[in-house]
């Protein structure tokens, strides 16, 4: 009869483990999701018409569907469109 019951408890705590085991890999994977969402996209790049400069959108000047990296390029730009 001892060795039934131990074989019960063994049993049972394994199957204890393994299931803790999967909770804590499921929480886990939800916590490295919730970083990998939080986390920002790649910021879209541009090109300067007057000196063909690739710099992030956000550091840019625009001008109408233009983009330049400075107000000095935009007028250059600008003064030979007219």
């Amino acid at each position: 009869m001892g060795l039934i019951r131990l074989l019960v408890y063994l049993f049972i705590g394994y199957f204890l483990w393994q299931f803790v085991k999967n909770y804590l890999r499921k929480q886990e994977l939800q916590q490295k999701r919730q970083s990998e969402r939080s986390q920002p996209g790649p910021t879209p790049v541009v090109k300067c018409e007057q000196c063909q400069l690739h710099l992030p959108q956000s550091e840019a000047i625009a001008s109408g569907s233009h983009w330049f990296c400075s107000n000095e390029h935009r007028s250059l730009w600008l003064k030979t469109r007219r």
